[in-house]
């Protein structure tokens, strides 16, 4: 039985393979679609809104702000107020950077398990600069759309946290680090270092839009599956093939804002691998990112009826 486990995931792949060289004409135009969609658009709105947000973390902002919303952090979600870095670095630089985050607070005994468990369900946020720029204004061709998405996304992922918040309000743990005591390294150190890190993170993005599109555009050869089973595997390209079809502009903003919600199965394998720890529990953070998925959808409904009916 054992041998039998180890190689089906062996067949898997040489099957994969084969697929591959018959189909290839088909994996050629979903790595030059991948090319042409991260150069064109997800890089542009990602590389400099990521080496900010690195410089900022050098300078201790994050350490200023999450003091700010410590009270926030306790009294309305009922998590340890250190949390509030993750939150407010998510909703900066998007997912899955905050498994990254939250891997940082663990390793350095910042926050608990639990603690980790319970900002992952509410910390899946999008870069505001691709919802803007690069869905609402190139893919739907609106960047009021992007702004409906967005707030959409946003209030969706604070209710889950909410909703989803423990009864008891948390002790503090002890911070180790104060703004006032912080001493960044220097400008030119901390700009190749974002740089850098930047770089390693958008060539991540790369290869596993690249891999999900391969993957997708293969299994569609032999199914013929529609789009949303695009978007549910990688949310970017969902989202292009949703933009070109022919349904009406709120069937295109409600299935938008239910893939960027919902994340693609191809963020939540990167979230989990980065955090590596059997004691975080995916099956909680797939529910909660349905359930965000589902209430954003409900919220841009509201806000498109209600600014079309304004206008």
């Amino acid at each position: 039985m054992k041998k039998i486990k180890k190689l089906i995931p062996i067949i898997i792949l040489i099957l994969f393979l084969i697929s591959m060289i018959i189909y290839s004409d088909v994996v050629i135009k979903s790595v030059s679609f991948a090319v042409t969609l991260c150069i064109n658009n997800l890089f542009p709105s990602m590389l400099p809104f990521l080496i900010l947000s690195s410089i900022l973390c050098n300078y201790g902002f994050v350490e200023l702000v999450s003091h700010i919303l410590s009270p926030l952090m306790k009294n309305l979600f009922h998590i340890n107020s250190n949390c509030a870095y993750i939150l407010i670095l998510s909703m900066l630089s998007g997912s899955p950077s905050n498994a990254k985050y939250i891997k940082e607070l663990l390793d350095g005994n910042r926050i608990s398990i639990n603690d980790a468990n319970q900002v992952l369900l509410f910390s899946h946020f999008v870069n505001p600069i691709f919802i803007i720029g690069t869905v609402g204004t190139i893919f739907l061709g609106n960047k009021t759309y992007g702004f409906i998405i967005l707030i959409s996304h946003y209030l969706a992922n604070l209710i889950i946290g909410i909703m989803l918040r423990k009864k008891e309000i948390p002790k503090s743990i002890p911070r180790n680090n104060n703004f006032f005591n912080i001493k960044p390294k220097g400008f030119i150190t901390t700009l190749k270092s974002a740089i850098k890190d930047t770089i390693d993170t958008l060539l991540v993005v790369f290869g596993t839009i690249t891999s999900a599109l391969i993957f997708s555009s293969i299994i569609n050869a032999f199914f013929n599956f529609n789009p949303i089973f695009n978007g549910i595997l990688e949310v970017t390209s969902g989202l292009k093939y949703i933009s070109i079809n022919s349904n009406t502009i709120l069937f295109k903003i409600i299935i938008s804002t239910f893939f960027i919600s919902f994340g693609g199965l191809s963020i939540h394998a990167q979230a989990i691998s980065i955090l590596d720890n059997k004691d975080i529990k995916y099956i909680p953070y797939l529910e909660a990112r349905i359930l965000q998925g589902l209430i954003s959808s409900i919220i841009a409904y509201i806000m498109y009826m209600l600014i079309n009916n304004i206008i």
